[in-house]
Parts: structure tokens; C-alpha cells; sequence
């Protein structure tokens, strides 16, 4: 499908596939199996798109959630997308503080919680909202069948917010008054749609808000990138990113609706049910953060799995290092990546199948020009134009350019300017530069802006250390920050998690690093356990913020043993 060919809504492919192929499925939830076809997909979408009207929900109006990934859950973000009404879904791990902070930023109309889990009691973070966030006029907890005191005061549940005889009454009115047609008629490409919190590994989170036209351009790269050469009733894709990210929402799940395959849930990650699904429902492609795959490959008995219905595999979200890809290739015939960020919707770019390994290794793919260029430039000039184009292999910001550029930060018109120049090309700090390939051009990711290492006057880029280690024979992962030093601005400290069995010492790291420039060498390296997980974000990205904060007192150790950065003072 070409970029004329693209329809202006993601819910006008939920009522083209139910036209087309009503009883082809177009989820199944893996732990009860439930399968929804696209049929039944769009008339779910619709009943809670008339009972969000009925609610007095409007275009423009926001609805946020924090619920795991259900059909419900999905439908309900399609119906709010019909009606013109931005949906937000937040993570299930915040806090009701974190919970409260971030529904005000966006200050929704309405909020969809769960209720009392044997993980939780999202019934108090219901309460928090009532209490705290003074915008938000309708409370609806996801409890089924709720008994006598399940349900929060001032709430409503969700059986009795999809009443059966209720919705075939308001069916049967917008038979006549045509309401939900004539809601979805003052759309267009560009009508906010969604609002995903960036994840905040640098700074608070912030609410990016996308369009149509901005998800399904993503669809198309992802489509693009991915080749699936067979009946798109065939494709299937195994969504287990939490619903609060671009991976779950705009990348797997609707680039599957986009393409009229099947998606299969998982209400939240779990290394043992993603092997179990995989196996089960022969999943054919499945995208994930690194550390997930680790986790996957770690997991007892995880050679005892039948994943040999694996036809592409994909990774994004951090660098990874030739033994990650050799281990990738053996999941599956075709695997990639590719590069993009909260603010375009998912990916921007994606590596060609059937390249070499070491062609593939620290590339982040190519770009589609026909569908949103991308361009490395200098830095956003003082009176917020773009800086200038940059020549291929000169490092520089890499850069995104329309449609798949963010409508913006709610209500941040300040921390929109900072992120998108006066000619709407987004500044996406990260950096990179492009090389001329065999028939193509690449992308290589240099490193974040933000995490850039200032030493002995060079600049320092962490993924380049942390390849370099992950050469190692022993080395599981690494992942590398920088430190205030009093002699060299920023010192480089190295945390390496060895593989299991591996007796990889901090001296044999060190030693390895004497065949590259002393500027990038570490001046200190930490070995973290093998069996223990390093910090992580929301998104699963290891956090270098928290391990920055661990650095603190390694440092403060190294300086009393007269290490560090002593000598200097």
C-alpha cells in the first residue's frame, strides 16, 4: 500500500477489515484465549464509542486509563479514536501520587482503572483521582461482576457501563439520529488521537500527543520493514509491551490492525507466557526491548520451546552488539531494528532483511523518504529554525521530519519548541550520522545527546564503550555512564553484568580495553550479578539515571581508597 493509497483514519482499516474479512481474527488473549474477530472487534469499538458519546465525551475531550492489555481495553482506545476523543493510556506500575501528577497534565474528562487484583488494589488509585484531580467527571473500574463493595463510591463498573439492554437502546437511536457517523465525519488525518507519556528517562514524563496521520505513516515503515510476504490473515504478532508504550500501542498492535492480521495479548509481560504464547498460538513475529530477549534466552528450559514458527523477529529501544544478533538469528529467518522515539509514533527507520551481521551490527536502519525523510543536522539555531543538513558520515542530531512528527506537548508549548524547529522537523536527541551502503543508505546511532560523555576534552559516546565491551567472551551486558571527575570533567564508569558462569573480573574488562583510545577507556568497572536484572525504565531501557545515582557512592568509596578522581584535590 502507497502513501496515496492511505486511509486518513487507524479506525477506518478496523471497518475495512470487518467488511473484507468479518470472521478473521484480529486479537486472542493468550491467557484465556478469547478470540475476537474483526467483526466482532468493530462492533465492540462502536458500542463504546455511542456509550463515551452518551458519557458527553467529545472530539478533543482526553480519556485516560490504567489498565493491563485486554480486548476491552483496545476497543475502548479504537471507540475514543471514532468519536475524536484523545485517548491516554498510563502505566500500571505508577503510584497514585505518579498517577495524580500525570492525569492533570492532560486533565482527562474520564478515567478507566482496575479494581482490587491479587497484584494490587487499583481501587485506591481510583480514589487518589477522584480526590486529586478535580477534571476528571467519570470514573469507570474495570472489576466484571463485581460483588457488593467492590466497586470504588463515585465509580461505576464496567458490566453496568456496558449494560446490554442500554447499548441496543443507544444502537438503535443512532439508527435514526446517525450520531456516531456524524462524529467520526469531523475528522480528519491530523485530529489528536493519542497521548503517551514519554517514559522519563531523562526528566519528568512528558504527554506527547500523536495524530492519525502521524501512527499510521509508522504502520507503513514498520509494514515496510518487517516484508511479510504472505496472507495478511496469516500474519500474526505477539504484543507484550505494556500499553502505556509506542512498542505495544502504534508499533505492534496497530501495525498488525493496520495490515488485517492477528495480534495476540498479553495482559503484561512475563517471560514464561511470551515462550508459552509464541508456542502456542505460532506467533510469526514478535518486537521487543534487548533486555527482553535476554530475559527469553536466560529463562530455564528455554531451549525446551517450540518457537520454530518465528518467520522476523525485532529489536529496538538500545544498541546491542554482534552476539546479540548471532543469538536473534537463531530465533528466527529474518530479523531487524530500527530507530524512533514516543514522538513519531514508534519507528522511523528499519535495517533491510538479509544483510550481513556485521553489516547489520551498529546501524539502526534506513529510512523511507517517500514516507517521512530522516536527516542528521546541526543543532536547532537560538531563534528555533533548524540547524543545516549535515554530509553523510558527519555526526550530528538525527532529525524527523512530517508526517511523522508529534502535534506536540499538551498544553507544553515551551517543551514543544525545544523539540520541534519553526519548519516542524523534530530534534530528537539522539546521535548519528548516515553512510553510503550497497543501495542504500544507513543510519548509525552515535549515542543520546544528553548522555554523551565530556572527557579529556573528547566527546564520548557510550554505546561505542559498551560495544566494545560486549565483545567479551563472558560478557552478558554492559552498559556505561558517565561520573563527575574533578581531573577529567567526567570519569567513565562501566557496569558489566557477566553471562552466567562467567568469572570475568574487573580487570579483565579494563585489560580489554587497552585496544581502544585511553580517552574511552573506563576509569572504573563495576561487575553487577549475574542473576540480577540492571535498573530498568517503564520501557523495560535500562536506566542510566538510577544507575548514575548508584554511581554516587561506588565514587565516593574510590575516593576514600585514594581512587577516582583523588589525586586530583
Amino acid at each position: 500500500m502507497n502513501q496515496t493509497e492511505r486511509l486518513p483514519l487507524v479506525t477506518d482499516y478496523i471497518d475495512q477489515w470487518a467488511k473484507i474479512q468479518p470472521h478473521a481474527l484480529a486479537m486472542v488473549q493468550h491467557e484465556d484465549g478469547r478470540e475476537i474477530t474483526y467483526k466482532k472487534f468493530r462492533t465492540l469499538m462502536d458500542f463504546f464509542a455511542l456509550r463515551l458519546l452518551d458519557l458527553g465525551i467529545q472530539k478533543g475531550d482526553r480519556v485516560a486509563t490504567q489498565l493491563v492489555l485486554l480486548p476491552e481495553h483496545m476497543a475502548l482506545m479504537y471507540a475514543c479514536f471514532k468519536i475524536g476523543a484523545i485517548f491516554a493510556p498510563l502505566d500500571v506500575r505508577l503510584t497514585e501520587d505518579e498517577m495524580v501528577r500525570d492525569i492533570n497534565k492532560i486533565e482527562p474528562k474520564a478515567f478507566f482503572f482496575l479494581g482490587n487484583t491479587p497484584v494490587r488494589d487499583f481501587r485506591k488509585v481510583g480514589m487518589a483521582v477522584q480526590k486529586g484531580c478535580p477534571a476528571v467527571k467519570h470514573l469507570v473500574q474495570f472489576t466484571p461482576d463485581p460483588k457488593p463493595g467492590d466497586i470504588i463510591d463515585g465509580a461505576i463498573g464496567i458490566s453496568r457501563f456496558m449494560n446490554k439492554p442500554r447499548l441496543i437502546l443507544l444502537k438503535l437511536s443512532d439508527m435514526v439520529t446517525g450520531r456516531l457517523q456524524k462524529a467520526c465525519q469531523t475528522l480528519n488525518k491530523r485530529t489528536p488521537a493519542l497521548i503517551i507519556y514519554t517514559t522519563g528517562t531523562t526528566g519528568e514524563p512528558k504527554p506527547a500527543v500523536l495524530c492519525h496521520e502521524n501512527i499510521l505513516v509508522q504502520n507503513q515503515i514498520l509494514e515496510r520493514g518487517i516484508a511479510f510476504k504472505g496472507d495478511r490473515t496469516e500474519f500474526s504478532i505477539l504484543v507484550n509491551l505494556p500499553p502505556s508504550h509506542v512498542g505495544c500501542i502504534t508499533e505492534t498492535l496497530m501495525t498488525t490492525l493496520y495490515m488485517g492480521g492477528k495480534a495476540v495479548l498479553l495482559r503484561i509481560f512475563d517471560t514464561k507466557a511470551t515462550l508459552e504464547a509464541i508456542q502456542r498460538h505460532r506467533v510469526k513475529v514478535i518486537g521487543q526491548i534487548p533486555t527482553m530477549f535476554r530475559m527469553l534466552w536466560n529463562f530455564p528450559g528455554y531451549d525446551t520451546y517450540d518457537l520454530s514458527s518465528l518467520e522476523c523477529v525485532v529489536y529496538a529501544g538500545s544498541a546491542v552488539d554482534t552476539a546479540f544478533l548471532k543469538k536473534l538469528a537463531r530465533m528466527a529467518p529474518k530479523f531487524g531494528t530500527g530507530i524512533g522515539m514516543t514522538e513519531n509514533a514508534g519507528f522511523a527507520t528499519f535495517t533491510p532483511m538479509g544483510i550481513p551481521l556485521e553489516e547489520m551490527a551498529g546501524q539502526v536502519g534506513r529510512a523511507f523518504p517517500d514516507l517521512a525523510p530522516v536527516t542528521v543536522r546541526k543543532p536547532m539555531n537560538t531563534d528555533g529554525s533548524a540547524g543545516e543538513e549535515l554530509a553523510d558520515e558527519e555526526i550530528g542530531e538525527i532529525c524527523y521530519h512530517s508526517p511523522i512528527v508529534f502535534l506536540g506537548y499538551f498544553n507544553q508549548p515551551g517543551e514543544t519548541r525545544k523539540a520541534v524547529s519553526r519548519e516542524g522537523i523534530l530534534y530528537t536527541g539522539d546521535l548519528g550520522y548516515v553512510k553510503q551502503m550497497s543501495g542504500y543508505k544507513a543510519l548509525y546511532l552515535s549515542g543520546r545527546k544528553k548522555f554523551m560523555i565530556k572527557q579529556k576534552g573528547y566527546n564520548v559516546f557510550p554505546g561505542e564503550v559498551e560495544e566494545h565491551i560486549g565483545r567479551m567472551e563472558g560478557v552478558d551486558m554492559a552498559e556505561v555512564i558517565g561520573v563527575k571527575h574533578d581531573l577529567f570533567d567526567e570519569g567513565i564508569m562501566a557496569f558489566v553484568r557477566p553471562s552466567k558462569g562467567s568469572a570475568i573480573t574487573a580487570k579483565d574488562v579494563m585489560d580489554h580495553c587497552k585496544s581502544i583510545a585511553s580517552y574511552k577507556r573506563p576509569q572504573h568497572v563495576e561487575i553487577w550479578p549475574s542473576d540480577q536484572e540492571l535498573p530498568l525504565t517503564r520501557s523495560t531501557k535500562v536506566n542510566k539515571l538510577k544507575l548514575s545515582a548508584l554511581a554516587v557512592p561506588i565514587v565516593e568509596k574510590l575516593r576514600k581508597e585514594g581512587g577516582w578522581d583523588a589525586k586530583a584535590n
